[in-house]
């Protein structure tokens, strides 16, 4: 059963919808000298679990490649955001920890704004709207996987 004109126009016009909020909130990411990727990853580096505050982590969490996602670390790591922690029970696992200026600057995080908007509908459609959205991204990445 195919779908009709109306719903593939609308899940289009969904699609073009959620791109310009993407590009809305990836243009807000560009202050305080940081790049929205950038702004990812110190991010996931304050978040993560010490275990999963590798490059290799994070590049699966970003899904970019080792290289790619190295090359942004040792931008972090070049303006003193963070730091390199070789674990003591294994010294080839290097562990990256944001620096006390790096969790100065998330305090003043972009993305807040964008939360904020978010933060004011109510209860209930923030449920829905997180359940679609996820539901949304594991497709895509379930279609990028298959690709690969």
């Amino acid at each position: 059963m195919s779908k009709s004109p109306s719903s593939q126009a609308s899940a289009q016009a969904i699609a073009e919808v959620m791109m310009h909020i993407g590009h809305l909130a990836d243009s807000m990411g560009y202050t305080q000298g940081l790049k929205p990727s950038q702004w990812t990853a110190l991010r996931y580096f304050a978040r993560a679990n010490p275990s999963q505050r590798t490059v290799s982590a994070f590049a699966e969490f970003h899904a970019t490649t080792r290289g790619a996602a190295s090359q942004m670390v040792e931008v972090l790591v070049t303006k003193s955001l963070l730091t390199r922690v070789p674990v003591p029970e294994d010294r080839r696992v290097i562990q990256l920890h944001p620096t006390p200026k790096a969790l100065e600057l998330l305090e003043n995080d972009p993305l807040k704004e964008f939360a904020g908007v978010i933060a004011a509908l109510p209860g209930p459609d923030q449920l829905q709207l997180a359940d679609l959205l996820s539901r949304v991204l594991r497709g895509l990445l379930n279609k990028r996987q298959a690709a690969a």
